[in-house]
């Protein structure tokens, strides 16, 4: 049977109850969160329908596993990753939701963009560790992938932290490299985790998860293409994408971010398959200014208080004012504003009444 909303098994689900807190506005939220909540909320309603059913249990154990066997570093301590909220109703999504037919996880893609510091890297990197230990695929092959080796090392560095600070997995996993390790392995299953990138320049990977971080940064979408290629033989591969704003909307990013949108709004063609795509994009509401108000702070930083500290975005408003070239830089990366440039060099109040005054000869 497909649970509802009113079944028993959903009253403990941290992920629904996300999406409840979200919908009913006990929990702020931007635009399109609401929307993937809500979006949440109707299929467990009328998703059977299309052949969707959403398994409380499935998001459950993958919300317990990342508890229970990881551990991450807060204040020079490791400390269990007890998941915040929102990463709930991301892990929960991606993990609960599954083909009625095939009893196949239902999202092969998901999108996350979300203000600088809010967890998105060690979130993927214990994906990363729960698909290569946990996921019951054989020979599963897990890469963090980045434009740069450098980068897709930070993510992999996360993965690589938590296999040391957890006795379970020291005890199933092995590693080759010393500072740095570059190979996480699974020998129970003939897995691996590795770091992977366009400047690698490698063929043939058959990956089962791939973790794409700051999709921004990347100038092409040739690692991707190259994953997502390896995707065919996989029964449920996933491709993870973690991501700041950008500034330029005909980038990878920028066309990721517009079809996350498009879907979470409806406006997808029904070929592009939507059921497909999960979406956790946070943006501010028209209207809202974070230079000002730090009300919408939430809305783009879901994990203010917890991994991200209100001292910080503080200061990093107050030097958006009083440096106009570090504003777009500060909207982009702390609140999710898609900005015309990079980088500015005055400011919109600036230059606007100059605009007003100026007569074409």
């Amino acid at each position: 049977m497909t649970p509802t909303s009113s079944s028993p098994d959903l009253a403990e689900d941290r992920c629904t109850a996300y999406a409840r807190g979200v919908v009913d506005g006990g929990i702020v939220a931007g635009p399109y969160v609401r929307l993937a909540c809500r979006r949440h909320l109707d299929d467990l309603e009328a998703g059977a329908a299309r052949g969707l059913a959403y398994d409380p249990a499935a998001a459950a154990r993958v919300i317990g596993y990342f508890a229970k066997v990881l551990k991450v570093a807060v204040d020079g301590k490791a400390v269990p990753f007890v998941p915040d909220g929102w990463q709930c109703f991301v892990l929960g999504s991606v993990f609960g939701w599954k083909r009625s037919a095939t009893g196949a996880r239902r999202f092969r893609e998901a999108y996350i963009e979300t203000g600088k510091g809010s967890g998105k890297s060690p979130l993927a990197a214990g994906i990363g560790m729960y698909m290569l230990t946990s996921d019951g695929e054989y020979m599963p092959e897990i890469y963090a992938a980045a434009s740069k080796r450098d980068q897709a090392m930070i993510l992999f560095q996360d993965a690589v932290s938590m296999r040391r600070s957890s006795p379970v997995l020291t005890d199933k996993t092995s590693v080759r490299g010393i500072e740095p390790v570059y190979h996480i392995g699974y020998p129970r299953k003939g897995g691996f985790f590795r770091p992977i990138s366009s400047e690698d320049g490698q063929s043939g990977p058959r990956p089962s998860c791939a973790l794409v971080d700051e999709l921004h940064e990347h100038r092409d979408a040739n690692v991707i293409t190259m994953l997502e290629k390896g995707f065919k033989g996989r029964a449920q591969p996933l491709l993870f994408t973690i991501t700041n704003s950008g500034f330029d909307l005909a980038s990878p990013c920028g066309l990721r971010h517009t079809a996350a949108i498009e879907m979470l709004r409806g406006e997808l063609a029904e070929q592009a398959n939507p059921d497909d795509l999960f979406a956790y994009v946070c943006a501010l509401d028209e209207g809202d200014d974070p230079l000002e108000d730090e009300s919408c702070w939430p809305k783009t930083n879901p994990s203010l208080g917890v991994t991200i500290k209100h001292e910080y975005l503080r200061a990093q408003v107050a030097q958006a004012r009083r440096i106009p070239a570090e504003r777009n830089v500060c909207l982009r990366l702390n609140f999710c504003v898609w900005t015309e440039s990079e980088t500015s060099w005055l400011s919109r109040e600036v230059v606007a009444p100059c605009i007003a005054r100026f007569e074409p000869v």
